[in-house]
C-alpha cells in the first residue's frame, strides 16, 4: 500500500494529510461526511440504515471514520452500492483498521483512505486521535450528516466549538435528536434527495 501526502485538501496549506487510494473521489464528487455518537437507540439505527441504503447508489462520496457501531452498520450498507467511500483514520494508514473493506473498493477506484497522521503513527492518544480525525472529516466534507448525536457528547462539543462545522451539519429528523440545544438542520429519512442537493450545491461553491 503506497501512501502519499497532500496539502491541497486543507485550507491551511502548511498542513499535510496522508492518503492512499483515489483522491479524485474527494476532489471531483460532492462529499457527504458521516459521524454518529455511540450507543444509538434502536429506532434511529434502523432509520439510519434505511436512509443510507437509499444513498448507496448516488453519484457522491460518502466519507466516515466508521468507528461507532452505527457508523460500522452504515458502512456495511454502503459497500455493495455504487457510491464512493472515504475512510478517515484516527492513526497512520498502515495501522490495523479497515484495510480489508478498503481493498474491496480500491479495486474499482471507489475508495480512499485518509489521515492527519503519517504512517509511522500506529498508536495515538485515545481522545486526540479521534478528535483530529473527526475535525479533518468535517473540514473536507461538503455536508456533514450525524444520524444520531448525543447531547453534550464529543460530537456535540465539536459542533458547539466550531460554527463552520455546525453550519454544514444535518441530523436525522427523529425524536431521539429532539433534546439537542444546538441549531442543527434536519433531514427526513424519506427524502435523501434533499441531502444530495445540499451536498451538490456546497460542492459547486467549493469548486468555484
Amino acid at each position: 500500500m503506497k501512501t502519499r501526502k497532500t496539502s491541497e485538501l486543507m485550507s491551511d496549506k502548511k498542513k499535510d494529510v496522508f492518503f492512499t487510494g483515489n483522491l479524485d473521489i474527494i476532489k471531483k464528487y460532492p462529499v457527504i461526511g458521516v459521524l454518529a455518537s455511540g450507543k444509538a437507540p434502536g429506532p434511529v439505527v434502523w432509520e439510519s440504515y434505511q436512509f443510507f441504503y437509499a444513498l448507496r447508489d448516488a453519484g457522491v462520496t460518502i466519507a466516515g471514520g466508521w468507528h461507532s457501531p452505527l457508523e460500522k452498520g452504515i458502512l456495511d450498507a454502503l459497500i455493495e452500492g455504487k457510491a464512493n467511500i472515504g475512510f478517515f483514520a484516527a492513526k497512520g494508514l498502515k495501522a490495523r483498521g479497515f484495510q480489508q473493506k478498503f481493498k474491496l473498493l480500491d479495486k474499482t477506484s471507489r475508495g480512499l483512505m485518509i489521515s492527519p497522521f503519517s504512517d509511522s503513527v500506529t498508536k495515538i492518544n485515545g481522545t486526540e486521535g479521534p478528535r483530529l480525525r473527526n475535525e479533518l472529516l468535517a473540514a473536507v466534507s461538503d455536508v456533514l450528516l450525524i444520524p444520531y448525536i448525543k447531547a453534550g457528547g464529543k460530537l456535540f462539543q465539536m459542533l458547539k466549538a466550531e460554527s463552520a462545522f455546525l453550519n454544514k451539519t444535518f441530523v436525522l429528523n427523529h425524536v431521539e435528536n429532539d433534546k439537542l440545544s444546538l441549531n442543527i438542520r434536519r433531514v427526513d429519512s424519506k427524502h435523501t434527495s434533499d441531502l444530495i442537493n445540499e451536498a451538490q450545491e456546497a460542492y459547486i461553491k467549493r469548486k468555484t
